[in-house]
């Protein structure tokens, strides 16, 4: 009964003074005087400020809730304004990289570069089912490379349209792609493309959990290569990717497919951002690429009983029947560490063997870096990436390559990363 009749008092003072701000530390200054005076016990003392403080608690939630009516039913003058909701549905990411590059290749002057690349990204949702992304980007009309070398006594460099595209999921299982958009073919290397390559057209993704370990997906993509204004037999590449996501038990897990490649009015045409290496009659392309290929990757949680998080072996391989000879090519290579570098102290360490021939593939779409792009060419690649701080890494990569058929010009390529995503 003390108790409560003591509640009442204090609850009595923080009404009259419920205009001016009370200090949590008054309070606490009364009851520590009403325990000097004996009137409570210090057991009684803590059991009071403990009720006292949970009924603030609830004041001050109750206060705050009115605040927030008022603001939106406009109330004491003060004018709501609510953006859209696709604006509040809108995201932003992007990244800046540092770059240092040592090219060596025999024949040619050695080069030296400092680089860098900024992307920046922006993704909102129009409807449940209906997203708009593009992204901006530095470096030139090259498709192959977003880079910006420092050059031309501190030149304004361009920035660029990178990717534009609408995505449309009618179903959870569905996606369909129109635009300029990133690459929906699933790639376990880079054996075939440039990760900086976003093609052109339209494309649709399949996805279906057949049991909790075992899902199957199709990619399909019609690309648009050039537009010829004299001409309506326009360069076209279609691709057709089943395959399969195997979680075999908990720490294996297999993702595994097939790939067919084909194109329509390339045969006997050129094409821009080539590399110059595949065959050619009479300044135009001899032969059809339309290939066949297979890409794997198997993944090992804490393999070898240690505590290294990851362990994959992958592979990619691609044969194009048009020419009996220099038609194939392949990629065999692991990586060991975590699967992916986002954390302060994370890290990952790879190598791959590359082997390119003359005309397994257009070599308009390799790495650059393997090679400057050429195909007709084979490279060793060892790489390190190491987590400075949260969404900071360092990474250093180095390409021994060389072509296949003469091996009198091989080429030393050493990059050293520094990049920040936000």
């Amino acid at each position: 009964m003390k108790k409560l009749l003591i509640i009442l008092i204090i609850s009595s003072f923080l009404s009259v003074w419920h205009a001016q701000t009370v200090w949590s530390g008054e309070v606490d200054i009364l009851v520590e005087k009403l325990v000097e005076k004996r009137i409570l016990t210090q057991k009684e003392a803590d059991e009071i400020l403990k009720e006292i403080k949970k009924e603030a608690a609830k004041e001050r939630a109750e206060v705050i809730e009115e605040t927030k009516e008022a603001i939106t039913k406009g109330e004491n003058g003060v004018k709501l304004v609510k953006l859209p909701e696709w604006i509040q549905k809108t995201q932003l990411k992007g990244d800046f990289r540092l770059r240092y590059q040592m090219n060596d290749r025999k024949g040619r002057a050695k080069r030296y570069r400092g680089r860098y690349r900024l992307r920046l990204g922006v993704e909102t949702e129009i409807t449940d089912n209906i997203k708009v992304a593009f992204g901006l980007a530095t470096g030139s009309s090259n498709p192959r490379s977003t880079n910006q070398t420092f050059i031309d006594s501190f030149d304004t460099p361009d920035i660029r349209l990178n990717y534009a595209y609408v995505k449309y999921t009618p179903f959870k299982w569905a996606e369909l792609i129109g635009g300029k958009m990133k690459n929906p073919i699933w790639r376990p290397t880079g054996l075939l493309w440039d990760t900086d390559i976003n093609p052109e057209g339209g494309a649709a993704k399949f996805n279906w959990k057949l049991h909790p370990n075992l899902g199957l997906f199709i990619n399909t993509g019609i690309f648009v290569l050039d537009e010829r204004s004299n001409d309506t037999q326009d360069p076209i590449m279609y691709a057709f990717q089943p395959g399969l996501k195997w979680k075999i038990n908990n720490k294996t897990q297999l993702k595994s497919a097939l790939v067919y490649y084909g194109f329509n009015n390339v045969e006997g045409t050129t094409l821009d951002h080539s590399s110059d290496t595949n065959t050619l009659r009479n300044g135009v392309l001899k032969y059809d690429y339309d290939s066949f290929g297979a890409g794997t990757e198997l993944g090992f949680k804490n393999p070898f009983s240690t505590n290294i998080p990851y362990f994959a072996l992958i592979g990619d391989y691609i044969i194009n029947p048009d020419p009996s000879s220099d038609n194939e090519g392949f990629l065999l290579g692991w990586k060991l560490g975590h699967k992916k570098v986002k954390e302060k102290g994370q890290w990952q360490i790879g190598y791959w063997f590359k082997r390119l021939e003359r005309d397994a593939w257009l070599d308009i779409f390799p790495d650059a870096d393997h090679y400057g792009g050429e195909t007709s060419a084979k490279t060793h690649n060892v790489a390190l990436k190491y987590g400075l701080e949260k969404n900071v890494d360092l990474g250093i990569k180095y390409f021994y390559a060389e072509k296949i058929h003469d091996n009198n010009e091989p080429e030393n390529l050493l990059q050293v990363d520094l990049q920040f995503n936000f």
